[in-house]
């Protein structure tokens, strides 16, 4: 049996170029934030919240020019909820 694909990506890796979803085969994923960033962000009060949704938009922000729009992003700016347009 083939293994599904994660439907969870974390920002760093989509802006690093790491993970590509050109060619994705589901609508919907979650764009989230490691462990390390989160913790580190955390710990540096406003300012690393503000690091921490800057992340996770500027990912968001460059999966749509890719055909991807933003359905949701949780209250913390951790999570970014998107679906592939068309």
């Amino acid at each position: 049996m083939q293994q599904r694909p994660p439907r969870i990506f974390l920002a760093e890796d989509i802006l690093s170029g790491r993970v590509v979803l050109d060619g994705y085969p589901f609508r919907y994923i979650c764009i989230g934030l490691g462990t390390s960033t989160a913790l580190g962000a955390a710990l540096r009060g406003r300012h690393g919240s503000n690091e921490m949704l800057d992340q996770v938009l500027s990912a968001a922000e460059f999966l749509e020019g890719r055909g991807w729009e933003v359905v949701s992003i949780d209250q913390g700016g951790t999570l970014a909820f998107m679906r592939r347009r068309g």
